[in-house]
């Protein structure tokens, strides 16, 4: 009776309605001996694959990093290994390996114990087999992050009754994680998972969709460089609508709003609730001395660089009047009278009004976390379509991304991978894209390196005069792993 009460409790937490999905367990470890007897009880055990990424994407975690190694962040104090992409054994991130690996020990969990589990009609086969493609997509994007964040890394697929099991499974190479894993897991989600706005997802649209399932294997093959088959599996969300109906907001402004959560515009995002437990505190990326003015405990970053400012600033071919509000959603300048130095700017994204900043300071806010939306999956059909030569195909895309901002379209002839880098930075800055996109693009050592070597702005402090080297776009793997299991060897230059 305990646990029927217990379970209960932790379905009308997480799924209740879209303002406490996923509001995390009691604790995000599933028990490889938990017996689960019907679809509910299934559905909590679900619930603990989806309940780590409110770690991995808050504040201090994967989003911090992703964007202090781009050149569209720094941190504080302008010096941090991550900023400067000297990075040792010690900046090796083991709470990202450690919680990437609780998401897919979970997930492998719930996928072998619906594979057991008998149903007894065919609406509940229907039910647990979508919790099994969410769970496949749970993994997937785990695994997705963790081979651009350390390269290769253990493949652990199977139920593990013992967590020592995976001891001497050693480093599985990217390619077969991508092969065997990555894209079979989207495919089985594409295939299973629900369609946006479909009745079962009613007060639960944090969970994972077809649509966010398409987007993630889209990104896949562009990472893979496979732009054929991103094409094919993009056009699937964009044109033929597969997945539902997705469309961009008129007012950019409105995209990332509380009060806007899962918009006809968000495709997957990892929901917060402070109320309940599980504040995001995105808002507190800026300086000190913003902080201060805000009545906020800040520091750390990523604030702005000013070569993204310049950037920004200088794409302004309006429609017809001046429309910043793009850029105003985005960032803020940061200017502090007698400020060292006077502007100081800062992501605004995932902020609420600054004169309501204090209030916040120990609660949190409710922002929710995008990790893709369409503007995205729009941007990268774009860049499918240039790569296969179908760049007059590919610019209404673009342009529709362009004219939201206030921005006339672009020609076909401006279409090239400068421009397409360009128009992903700045409509999907500080989102987690900016790194990711320049190290599979190949710009990765060029665009970091100059913007660390070079005054741009504010920017004057340079400690670095050389490029940075390659082997730093990945991670160290963490020392305390390679002590406990022999068989993981250290990533090159480390």
């Amino acid at each position: 009776m305990k646990k029927t009460i217990n379970l209960i409790i932790i379905v009308s937490l997480l799924f209740s309605c879209s303002e406490d999905f996923l509001d995390r367990q009691p604790e995000d470890a599933l028990s490889t001996g938990a017996f689960y007897n019907n679809p509910s009880e299934i559905k909590a055990g679900l619930a603990a694959c989806y309940a780590p990424f409110q770690n991995i994407y808050s504040r201090n975690q994967v989003p911090q990093y992703l964007e202090i190694s781009s050149d569209d962040g720094k941190d504080v104090l302008w010096q941090s290994n991550d900023y400067l992409l000297k990075k040792n054994t010690g900046n090796s991130r083991p709470n990202f390996w450690r919680d990437h690996y609780k998401v897919i020990v979970n997930s492998n969990n719930i996928i072998d114990i619906i594979e057991d589990y008998t149903p007894l009609n065919a609406e509940e086969e229907n039910l647990v087999k979508v919790y099994q493609a969410e769970a496949k997509f749970l993994r997937a994007l785990a695994y997705f992050n963790l081979v651009r964040l350390y390269g290769d890394v253990p493949k652990v697929v199977d139920r593990l009754d013992d967590p020592n099991q995976a001891i001497g499974i050693g480093r599985t190479s990217k390619d077969e994680i991508y092969s065997s894993v990555i894209i079979p897991d989207l495919e089985a989600a594409i295939e299973g998972c629900l369609k946006k706005d479909d009745g079962g997802l009613q007060g639960e649209e944090a969970r994972a969709t077809k649509g966010a399932a398409l987007t993630i294997l889209g990104k896949v093959y562009l990472t893979i460089n496979n732009p054929t088959m991103a094409e094919a599996i993009l056009k699937r969300l964009i044109v033929d609508k597969e997945a539902g109906n997705y469309s961009l907001l008129s007012n950019f402004e409105e995209i990332h709003q509380p009060d806007n959560k899962f918009n006809e515009e968000s495709i997957f995002e990892i929901n917060y609730n402070a109320a309940l437990g599980q504040p995001n505190f995105l808002f507190k990326w800026m300086t000190n001395e913003n902080g201060y003015l805000y009545g906020i405990a800040s520091g750390g970053g990523p604030i702005v660089m000013f070569n993204f400012m310049k950037e920004f600033v200088e794409d302004n071919d309006w429609i017809d009047e001046p429309d910043w509000s793009r850029y105003n959603a985005t960032l803020d300048s940061g200017k502090l009278e007698g400020g060292s130095p006077e502007l100081q700017p800062w992501p605004k994204k995932f902020t609420p009004e600054t004169s309501t900043l204090a209030q916040y300071n120990i609660t949190g806010t409710d922002f929710n976390y995008m990790v893709t939306r369409y503007a995205d999956a729009l941007l990268m059909y774009g860049e499918a379509l240039v790569a296969n030569n179908k760049a007059s195909e590919a610019l209404p895309y673009f342009n529709m991304v362009r004219e939201r901002a206030g921005l006339k379209g672009l020609i076909v002839d401006q279409l090239d991978i400068e421009q397409i880098l360009h128009e992903r930075r700045v409509e999907l800055a500080f989102e987690g894209h900016r790194f990711f996109d320049l190290v599979r693009t190949g710009k990765a050592v060029e665009k970091i390196s100059w913007a660390l070597m070079n005054v741009v702005g504010f920017d004057a402090r340079i400690f670095t005069t050389e490029p940075i080297e390659e082997y730093q776009l990945l991670l160290p793997i963490p020392v305390a792993e390679i002590q406990k299991d022999a068989s993981l060897n250290q990533n090159p230059g480390y």
